[in-house]
């Protein structure tokens, strides 16, 4: 393919908005502008009217049906069929696209025009109800999950952010353009390495970030904090991403004095940004060991701001950084006596600052400009 010039960006959302899935649209287009390109920006999220007609009536039936279904407006026929159209409407205003890229695996261009189409997301959806799920697909999700894969097999190059996913969809694919081209950290803050490494060994913060899905990992991280905070007096617990409300009533009484809930922190306003990093850079270690998966992408970015984690090894985590890591722990359940232990061993460590430098080392290249410039030449490479 001939020098990039103009792309045409598919979003389930804003891509302007830095709050829009986990800052990725927003990184990834504003990257690519920044290399010279063109980006024509296409919001492909559910109509509000439609999606609240429809959550009103027909989903309550199926969830009559099927109680624990993924199935909603934004995978339905309805959805799909509205996001095709207007797929077929942006392609027809921007003649000029070379490229029309996806951050999803659920649309494509495929079978609407000849100009290649790029496909970019974390993990399809039949991924999702299976590893994630520990389920088999009901008949509605089966149908959703036979219209994703028609749109995978039709498009041009897929990049799945993950390497076992890559592995996974390249066994249960036909496409032969299934590349991994690495991870990202999609931090908004200049990282200050002599500033932190100096607060670092001082503090006394334990840090989790994760929404409702990783509350199991925020409970038993209280309970450690709770239990390490008799050895550890100065010991706190920063939670990013849940509120006390989220805990329940029978939980309630753990979140006393020690533990602040910050819930959702926006990093498009000003103030809640600056108290992210703030929390980012001032803690000692970073904790989720919810089971099967800990908010790689927060984790990440915690790595880069020079903190040590501990994890859960899932999959992903494994596949990207090893069995054995020197920038932490892995917590092989998630058990409390387990889960104490592994954060002792952190705060009590001898050589700390080493395992700082472990974990920024171990993501420093995971930049947005890297992986561009992959994304980039692989196309030139395969298109």
């Amino acid at each position: 393919m001939d020098k990039i010039r103009e792309v045409t960006v598919f979003t389930n959302g804003d891509s302007n908005n830095i709050s829009t899935w986990s800052n990725v649209p927003f990184f990834l287009t504003e990257t690519l502008i920044s290399r010279g390109i063109k980006v024509n920006r296409v919001d492909l999220s559910p109509s509000p009217v439609l999606n609240k007609l429809y959550s009103k009536t027909w989903e309550r039936i199926i969830r009559i049906i099927y109680k624990n279904t993924t199935y909603t407006y934004f995978r339905s026929l309805v959805h799909f069929l509205h996001a095709r159209l207007r797929i077929k409407n942006a392609v027809r205003a921007h003649t000029n696209s070379q490229l029309n890229i996806f951050l999803t695996f659920s649309f494509s261009s495929t079978g609407l025009t000849k100009t290649p189409a790029i496909l970019f997301c974390d993990w399809t959806y039949e991924h999702y109800i299976n590893y994630r799920k520990n389920r088999k697909p009901d008949i509605f999700e089966r149908r959703c999950i036979k219209r994703e894969d028609s749109q995978i097999e039709g498009s041009n190059l897929i990049l799945p952010l993950f390497p076992g996913v890559t592995e996974y969809m390249k066994e249960r694919y036909k496409n032969k353009n299934i590349v991994h081209l690495g991870n990202v950290i999609n931090s908004l803050h200049p990282v200050t390495t002599s500033q932190i490494l100096e607060k670092k060994p001082k503090s006394n913060s334990l840090l989790f970030i994760g929404n409702e899905k990783y509350a199991e990992g925020a409970k038993c991280l209280i309970q450690a904090f709770h239990r390490l905070k008799k050895d550890y007096p100065d010991l706190s617990l920063d939670i990013i991403g849940l509120n006390e409300s989220d805990f329940g009533s029978d939980f309630g009484d753990q979140l006393n004095e020690g533990v602040n809930c910050h819930g959702y922190l926006d990093k498009g306003k000003e103030n809640e940004r600056k108290l992210y990093y703030s929390l980012l850079q001032d803690a000692k270690v970073f904790v989720n060991t919810t089971p099967k998966w800990g908010a790689f992408s927060a984790t990440l970015e915690a790595m880069y701001f020079y903190t040590p984690v501990i994890v859960t090894p899932y999959k992903e985590f494994v596949e990207t950084f090893g069995m054995k890591i020197e920038f932490g722990c892995y917590c092989e359940d998630n058990s409390l006596d387990f889960l104490c232990a592994n954060i002792k061993k952190i705060l009590d460590h001898p050589s700390y600052s080493t395992l700082c430098i472990n974990a920024h080392e171990s993501v420093k290249d995971f930049t947005w400009g890297e992986y561009i410039e992959n994304m980039l030449k692989t196309i030139k490479e395969k298109l």
